[in-house]
């Protein structure tokens, strides 16, 4: 029996997330495939409201941090997994929690998705650094929210990670759909970050030893993870809720 499949989803609250993941669940499914969907509590009003599949068997729950620690427990039944970011807090905290429970869980990663609000984004320029994060973790980033952003300006901003060489895919959004579901549920890996790969090891033929690259699966090694002395973050992300 194959594992489920587990997509982590980023983004600020208020991008329209679970009006998007109603639509990849709808149209990006299958109708034999079971799946779950898991918030966090705060945003019940929000997943009431937006989260609406008609033709899929999808549950929902929600999740919590304890400690550090990630606290869901995975159903073997099911197919497909989404867990959404509460989009307030640190994004760090998340993934680094969801990076410790995802060896234990019996889920195999698809891919994490960041649904940006490009009007926040884009012309909230002392909050970069927070869609930064979130962008740098993810496999693809679904551009929502664009209402109020000149193409000049949307330009300018995606101009900027094709300069850094960004390998995520970009997908628009519109009126919380995608135009191709199945694509961004793709697993194929697109993300900068190596925390979720698996270490490599190569020949050194001169020194006669195994070497192994010592980034991949390293949170330590991670610019958005990994920490100063004290324990705090070395790169400390501006606080998302001030914009909102």
């Amino acid at each position: 029996m194959s594992k489920p499949v587990v997509y982590l989803f980023l983004g600020c609250k208020g991008s329209d997330q679970f009006r998007v993941l109603a639509d990849l669940i709808e149209f990006g499914t299958e109708k034999e495939e079971r799946s779950v969907l898991y918030h966090f509590a705060g945003d019940a009003v929000d997943v009431e409201s937006d989260f609406q599949v008609k033709h899929r068997e999808t549950k929902v729950a929600t999740w919590k941090i304890e400690d550090g620690a990630l606290d869901i427990e995975i159903d073997e039944s099911l197919d497909l997994v989404f867990l959404v970011a509460d989009g307030l807090s640190d994004p760090t905290d998340l993934v680094e929690a969801f990076h410790g429970w995802l060896p234990e869980s019996g889920c195999e990663l698809g891919r994490v998705v960041t649904v940006l609000n490009c009007d926040l984004a884009v012309r909230q320029k002392v909050a970069f650094e927070w869609f930064e994060c979130c962008i740098h973790f993810s496999d693809i980033v679904l551009l929502a929210r664009r209402e109020k952003v000149a193409n000049k300006e949307m330009k300018a901003f995606l101009d900027r990670f094709e300069e850094e060489c960004y390998p995520c895919l970009w997908e628009y959004v519109k009126k919380g759909r995608v135009s191709n579901p199945s694509l961004v549920l793709d697993t194929q890996p697109r993300r900068i970050t190596r925390i979720f790969d698996e270490p490599e090891y190569f020949d050194d033929e001169e020194e006669e030893e195994e070497l192994e690259e010592d980034i991949a699966g390293d949170v330590t090694k991670d610019r958005f993870l990994k920490r100063a002395s004290g324990g705090r973050r070395a790169l400390e992300l501006p606080d998302i809720s001030e914009f909102l």
